[in-house]
């Protein structure tokens, strides 16, 4: 969410500093960590003159990797008169000097405040007027950041749980607005086409189909990454002087293509099994220095993780097919139970009653070998699954 200057109401993207038209502090007031959780003692989120989230989805603004703390656990909401926290979860563990968040609180000018076993002492400090001249280090956040990544990816309990997560950090680090996740999949034929597998928009939601039809992906940028040609980051796509029709139908300025590669099983080859887009209608302004190196570390974590599960869903396909073989294969040998128990007594009983004649004997016999048979095939199809 971009951040509208106090004095001036100029607009600002989400993680500035200071107003880039008249130099003044955006922020307004801090949480402090009291080390008690697994944030270290004296880490502090920034407090700007907007709306802030606060969770272990790494489509928050601040983000704890933990497993007490839920997806979107809190939302700090912008007032002249400070800050209220707003419940977002039915846990009962928010606080505010010792006093449980049911729905909303105002914060006073120095209450504790704790979530799960997280403690924060917050801070209310609105801007002096006087001009910034020194910028805090984004790289302590960024570290964070990636922190809570890692354990988000960590944590996801399913492949889809994953690909969301994947595009959610993409867009965080790169202040894009749009992304997606596609698959890259190999048809009948042989010939290759993407699966879209996950569509988000910034702030860690579900991007809704009407707002992704607004405007349409480069195709040739994909295209180009597609082709092994590494990452693709335009920042400003007028600065950079990218020219395609995409970008010129609909006004795109930044935009974000990310190749996720791995080993091709057969060939032992590097290939491209992924991709994920993401694009913004304003300019992102100049990624830190290091965004890129984060950006191929998150993308072989992306691939590792995506890998994993993808074995991790073939293991389990695998092992459903063989407790339905197993369950027919013990239907099929009780089957025969009852068939030879059944012909013995026919076979022993007198002549003049009921008893069996040498055709009919040949003809259960028969029934009975197609029944062994079939168990056979079952155990056969059982082994080969298992190499």
């Amino acid at each position: 969410m971009d951040v509208r200057c106090l004095y001036c109401d100029t607009i600002n993207s989400e993680d500035a500093y200071y107003c880039s038209n008249c130099e003044r502090s955006l922020i307004v007031g801090k949480l402090t960590s009291l080390g008690t959780g697994v944030l270290t003692k004296g880490f502090t989120y920034e407090l700007r003159p907007t709306s802030h989230t606060l969770g272990r989805n790494i489509g928050n603004d601040f983000v704890i990797p933990s497993n007490l703390i839920m997806a979107q656990h809190l939302k700090l909401e912008y007032s002249e008169k400070g800050f209220t926290v707003i419940n977002l979860t039915d846990r009962g563990n928010i606080f505010v000097n010792d006093e449980v968040v049911t729905d909303r609180k105002l914060l006073p000018n120095g209450a504790l405040l704790k979530v799960g076993v997280e403690e924060f002492r917050y801070e209310f400090t609105p801007p002096t007027g006087e001009k910034v001249t020194k910028v805090p280090d984004p790289v302590t956040a960024q570290l964070q950041l990636m922190l809570g990544i890692i354990s988000e990816f960590h944590a996801s309990m399913s492949l889809q749980e994953v690909l969301d997560n994947a595009v959610d950090a993409v867009l965080r680090l790169t202040r894009t607005r749009r992304g997606y996740c596609f698959l890259v999949e190999e048809t009948s034929d042989g010939a290759t086409e993407l699966r879209e597998v996950s569509a988000r928009e910034a702030g860690g939601k579900q991007l809704v189909p009407d707002e992704s039809e607004e405007y349409t992906i480069s195709q040739s940028i994909i295209s180009q990454v597609l082709s092994g040609n590494g990452s693709v980051i335009i920042e400003d796509a007028m600065a950079q002087q990218v020219d395609t029709e995409t970008i010129r139908r609909f006004k795109l300025k930044s935009i974000v293509c990310l190749p996720l590669c791995t080993y091709s099983a057969k060939t032992g080859e590097k290939h491209v099994m992924g991709i994920i887009y993401a694009d913004h209608v304003m300019p992102t302004g100049t990624l830190p220095k290091h965004c890129r190196s984060t950006l191929q570390m998150l993308t072989d974590i992306i691939t590792s993780t995506i890998v994993k599960w993808q074995r991790y869903e073939e293991l389990e396909h695998t092992f459903r097919n063989l407790g339905r073989n197993i369950r027919i294969v013990m239907s099929d040998l009780q089957t025969i139970v009852e068939q030879i128990n059944l012909l013995q007594e026919r076979i022993q009983e007198p002549q003049q009653i009921n008893r069996i004649s040498p055709d009919d004997i040949c003809l259960e016999l028969n029934t009975i070998e197609s029944r062994i048979q079939a168990i056979y095939t079952n155990i056969h199809q059982l082994s080969v699954a298992n190499e």
